[in-house]
């Protein structure tokens, strides 16, 4: 890992491999004396010989890879030494100072009997955040080459929402979020027998991954109207793929389509009898509603009129767990669409950060979060909570800027309010 991505954690850019690489922690407790006392272990810093800028004891730094102690804390290098003057060193009971002693927060001596002359120097915290994964699912049957009223094509319509790089969302979310793509239809269903096998649905994909902008927009721009719409197999095939998708984060599927849904075993339902229709689409509100018991969440786009509205509403509820509030967006043209991704992605996207250690409840508001040099509130609607002892939420506009266009967040805590988890 780089000095300078460790310098300053561009949000844009942030990934859950950007803080993956194994790295040491630092945690101190207080000697009698307030000076820092012990070493959980440390996070290798930086080498004078290669780096002019590298810190010794007592230089300003940001992150623990300034130092060549590999330590920074409340803003300047520190050493790894533990104080041993009282003969106990942690655990060991006086070992030699070095790197094979190892403390744990609860194992240090963090008051001692100098009362109020104890202190406990801040921690700059690693954390890493947390990644949604998003599948596009596009319906490319033929009734996508149909044309909006304003004359726009359907399908040409949405390749440029999505594919151009000055405006599209996919583009500006690329490294942010993990997208992965799937156009669906079949030709008339399953085979007719040996000699006319036919896959159903025929799916063409794009694997889910971050930084795949450039394979989903081949794969849009590739790719023309055709065939039918067998909704209820298509969100099941990539249900299936999520839930085999083993990253942390939550998932959702984006189900974007134009018409009634056909299936793959009655691939003209949408043009026979009401109940052949009832059919399909009582197939398609249980392939989602399934999905979202295996803990995936379905966000329902309507790209043209030819969708009852109260299937609509019936696909969007099922997604969001049968919450009767959930919408249902009709977006026939481009502002509409690009405002359709636009709050559905937004609404993915986390402002969850997940903290390489844990902090009791009553140790929460003892951290400081600074969002691009701002420094958040603990508890304020729009700054930041712990809704659990290892998670940082950024609340209200925080979370809106973290979404939007933030550059840079750190987190701190007293040695003595977090308790470090061992790598």
């Amino acid at each position: 890992m780089s000095r300078q991505i460790r310098e300053r954690i561009n949000l844009g850019l942030a990934t859950a491999s950007l803080l993956s690489a194994a790295t040491w922690l630092v945690a101190f407790g207080c000697s009698d004396s307030g000076a820092p006392r012990g070493s959980l272990v440390r996070s290798g810093g930086c080498d004078p010989a290669l780096d002019a800028a590298c810190g010794s004891v007592g230089d300003s730094c940001s992150v623990n890879d300034d130092c060549s102690t590999g330590s920074c804390a409340s803003g300047s290098c520190i050493s790894l030494a533990p104080d041993c003057a009282g003969g106990d060193c942690g655990p060991s009971n006086g070992g030699s100072g070095g790197f094979d002693d190892t403390f744990l927060i609860d194992d240090l001596d963090t008051g001692g009997s100098g009362g109020s002359d104890a202190t406990c120097v801040d921690l700059d915290v690693d954390f890493q955040r947390i990644t949604p994964t998003v599948m596009l699912l596009i319906d490319q049957s033929g009734s996508m080459s149909t044309n909006f009223e304003n004359g726009d094509d359907r399908w040409e319509t949405l390749q440029k929402t999505l594919t151009n790089p000055q405006n599209s969302l996919l583009k500006k979310l690329d490294t942010s979020v993990r997208f992965g793509m799937a156009l669906y239809t079949s030709n008339g269903g399953f085979g007719d027998d040996e000699d006319n096998p036919k896959t159903c649905p025929v799916l063409r994909n794009v694997d889910i991954s971050l930084s795949n902008f450039s394979e989903m927009s081949d794969m849009l721009n590739d790719n023309d109207p055709q065939g039918s719409t067998p909704t209820a197999e298509s969100v099941a095939a990539v249900a299936a793929e999520l839930h085999a998708f083993r990253e942390d984060g939550p998932k959702s599927i984006i189900l974007a389509t134009d018409g009634e849904p056909d299936t793959c075993a009655d691939p003209d339902a949408d043009q026979g009898t009401q109940a052949q229709k009832d059919a399909a689409r009582a197939g398609s509100v249980a392939a989602v509603r399934a999905a979202y018991a295996d803990g995936i969440k379905t966000h329902i786009i309507s790209v043209g009129g030819d969708v009852g509205q109260s299937h609509l509403k019936a696909l969007a509820v099922a997604g969001a767990g049968d919450d009767p509030n959930a919408e249902a967006y009709t977006a026939l043209g481009t502002d509409a669409l690009v405002a359709a991704f636009t709050s559905i992605i937004g609404s993915v996207r986390t402002c969850d950060f997940t903290l390489e250690g844990t902090v009791t409840a009553d140790n929460a508001a003892r951290g400081t979060v600074v969002l691009d040099g701002q420094s958040l509130t603990f508890g304020d609607p729009n700054g930041w909570e712990m809704p659990d002892d290892q998670t940082v939420r950024l609340l209200g506009q925080a979370c809106e800027r973290a979404q939007a266009n933030a550059s840079g967040i750190s987190m701190k805590f007293p040695c003595d309010a977090i308790h470090i988890i061992p790598r």
